[in-house]
């Protein structure tokens, strides 16, 4: 027993020793770094680059400064006193394009790896405005900022405008004739946004209303003869249409009449490239876009009420090649697509389209007999494959002669209709067209009786669809900001499409990059699940 007590003895004293030891050990520990900003708060304008100095005392040493930003870039540079107790460093900034209120954190490590954080409050405020009045422009629209457009402009022969991500047009046009400024361009265009930043072309916020989605507030992008190349993507066009001024050059051209509505987007030139990819057209009075020659990718777009009572989303004429694919043409007043080779001009109109959705197109176009989904008609030669068309006022659609399609080199099939309501299963193959089931390759198309063949949508209610009210474009709302034509995983579209053809084009060099043409889905319709 008595050995045992001294044993207990010594190992509560070796432990008592060991604790003091280390108390001894923590007492010799330098204090804790420090770090001070000469501001506290740093305020930028949107994508601003910025840089602010810290201060930095540590008694263990400086081994290393940090940074990172809750929103936008943050990087160190010039840091001085690395090994000593004193020193400084440079913060450099890059603001984010979105507006609000963000934090800094700088942290600074000492050679015993204590470390002091400081937080410096940054707020992102926005960019003034640049006015633009009219006349000539080329040059670079910076990225984030917002030019506001007051007068009709030109892009001369030869020069180029490029807007950069995340840019937002304002164009204050009223909707009368010489009111509503339009952009002419006669030499390049490009405007480049991306997902995450799209650019927008609309009119002020006020006048972004139900009452003016026909209103036609302004003239559009109009690429003329002697522009060589357009690139959109992940562009937004709104509120187009405006009637066409006396100087116009869709009026000079011979395209328009004076006071006819002008287009959302208009190319013509049978050597130029046009690529529109991930963009939408909305609210227009007329065509939302219209392609008069050259060779095109338009692909993965969405196109919103085009059109008050005629007019397409998609017009493609005479002297165009290319493909149109992966595209959402939602309650477009005639066609999502119309294809056509009526000027008969060199090269012929022939054009892929394939895995497109129409939704609720072809109602508020007043003569008989015409829109819907797809016309290629006039001698236009083309593919029209893995479509999905629904609750739309005709199928895919080639016209009986004399307007008859090249048929010889045209094909139709693989494409998907449903129509609730029996008038529209019954121009699923158009009365006033010259495609019945079995012809071309129809006989692997979908199309059965009214509520049939549901696609199935991700969220939205097919069943819903009211054809009286749709005639008319006073009746229409503003449509749902989350639209959603993806398909359901049991989506019977799924599947049913045709994968063994190839685009019309496979690319476009344009501007120095090159565009590839989607190949096609095995299932129909722009979106699988």
């Amino acid at each position: 027993m008595q050995t045992t007590r001294k044993l207990f003895t010594a190992l509560l004293l070796a432990l008592t020793i060991s604790f003091s030891a280390c108390d001894k050990e923590d007492d010799t520990l330098p204090t804790a770094p420090q770090i001070t900003s000469e501001l506290a708060t740093l305020p930028v304008q949107q994508d601003e680059a910025k840089a602010f100095t810290v201060t930095i005392s540590a008694a263990g040493k400086i081994k290393d400064v940090t940074a990172t930003a809750t929103a936008g870039t943050v990087s160190i540079s010039e840091l001085v006193g690395v090994g000593q107790s004193t020193g400084s460093a440079k913060v450099n900034y890059q603001a984010p394009g979105t507006l609000g209120s963000n934090t800094i954190s700088v942290v600074v490590t000492d050679q015993q790896n204590q470390q002091k954080k400081i937080d410096i409050t940054v707020d992102v405020n926005e960019v003034p405005p640049v006015i633009v009045a009219g006349g000539e422009v080329e040059g670079i629209w910076e990225a984030g900022r917002t030019y506001v457009v007051r007068g009709s402009l030109t892009v001369p022969a030869g020069k180029s405008l490029t807007v950069q991500e995340g840019v937002t047009v304002i164009v204050e046009g009223d909707g009368t004739q010489g009111g509503s400024p339009e952009i002419s361009v006669r030499g390049n265009f490009y405007s480049y946004g991306t997902a995450e930043r799209p650019v927008l072309f609309t009119v002020p916020a006020a006048r972004r209303t139900k009452e003016n989605m026909f209103a036609g507030l302004w003239g559009g992008i109009a690429g003329t003869m002697q522009s060589q190349e357009m690139v959109l993507l992940h562009t937004r066009i709104e509120y187009v249409g405006a009637p066409a001024p006396e100087n116009s050059p869709l009026v000079t051209s011979g395209e328009l009449d004076a006071g006819d509505p002008l287009y959302g987007l208009y190319f013509t030139n049978p050597n130029g490239k046009f690529v529109m990819q991930f963009s939408t057209i909305a609210f227009s009075k007329d065509d939302g876009m219209r392609i008069n020659q050259g060779n095109f990718l338009i692909t993965n777009n969405t196109y919103i009420y085009t059109g008050a009572t005629g007019g397409e989303s998609l017009n493609i004429k005479s002297g165009s090649v290319g493909d149109a694919a992966f595209n959402v043409f939602y309650q477009a007043a005639t066609n999502g697509i119309k294809c056509s080779n009526s000027d008969d001009r060199s090269p012929q109109t022939d054009v892929n389209m394939y895995n497109n959705t129409s939704v609720n197109c072809g109602w508020r176009q007043t003569k008989a007999g015409r829109g819907g989904s797809i016309n290629l008609e006039k001698g236009g030669r083309g593919k029209v494959m893995n479509n999905l068309v629904v609750n739309c006022r005709y199928g895919v659609r080639f016209p009986k002669a004399p307007d008859n399609p090249d048929v010889t080199n045209s094909t139709a099939g693989y494409n998907y209709y449903f129509g609730n309501h029996a008038d529209i299963a019954a121009e699923f193959y158009p009365s006033t067209g010259s495609i019945a089931k079995g012809l071309f390759e129809t006989g692997n198309d979908v199309a059965g009786a009214a509520n049939e063949n549901n696609p199935m949508f991700a969220s939205f209610n097919v069943g819903a669809f009211d054809l009286n009210k749709a005639k008319n474009a006073a009746d229409l709302e503003l449509p749902a900001a989350n639209l959603n034509f993806k398909l359901q995983a049991s989506s019977p579209a799924l599947g049913k499409g045709k994968t063994t053809f190839t685009p019309r084009l496979s690319a476009l060099s344009v501007g120095g990059k090159s565009y590839a043409a989607p190949a096609p889905a095995n299932y129909v319709g722009a979106f699988g699940n």
